[in-house]
């Protein structure tokens, strides 16, 4: 791996990081949804794949997953947040990959936002063995909030961010 490569998702994954650990001090993004929040470091993931692509976007989901357990002090939190992780970049690659012309980086936040929930909201009836669908309209109540924003922001992130910092 060439260290410009390397370093780009270092960079990647700091900010990620930063934006996670600050989040995490923040109150929940609803009241009335447990847990919701507006996934700041989605952000990072987001540009990361519009910048340095899927491969490199995975690595820097990967990497704060894993630091984020690590330095917020709860290892557990990777059964939730690799899973939903993952299958929320997966669906926002296809839909980067195959359907750009027809979806805005807004759109394809808001879609990787309600994988994400989703696949939260499984892990978790799977985890204490009971059915927590009802909380389901909840929860994607807040991840069109939260998909909104991060989306706004990485398509103004990806359309000002100088190209010195990621381009080869």
């Amino acid at each position: 791996m060439q260290t410009k490569r390397i370093t780009r998702i270092a960079l990647f994954t700091a900010v990620a990081l930063l934006l996670h650990l600050v989040e995490s001090m923040l109150p929940p993004l609803m009241p009335f949804a447990p847990g919701a929040k507006l996934g700041l470091s989605n952000l990072a993931t987001l540009t990361a794949l519009v910048l340095l692509g899927p491969i490199d976007a995975f690595a820097v989901l990967l990497l704060r997953c894993l630091l984020g357990a690590v330095f917020g002090g709860n290892p557990a939190a990777l059964l939730y947040s690799v899973p939903a992780g993952v299958l929320s970049l997966a669906a926002q690659i296809l839909l980067y990959t195959f359907a750009l012309r027809f979806v805005s980086l807004t759109g394809i936040s808001l879609l990787g936002a309600a994988v994400h929930n989703v696949t939260q909201v499984v892990v978790a009836s799977l985890t204490v063995h009971t059915n927590l669908a009802a909380m389901l309209p909840l929860m994607l109540a807040a991840s069109l909030a939260a998909g909104l924003f991060v989306g706004l922001t990485a398509w103004l992130t990806v359309k000002y961010l100088p190209k010195r910092v990621y381009a080869t």
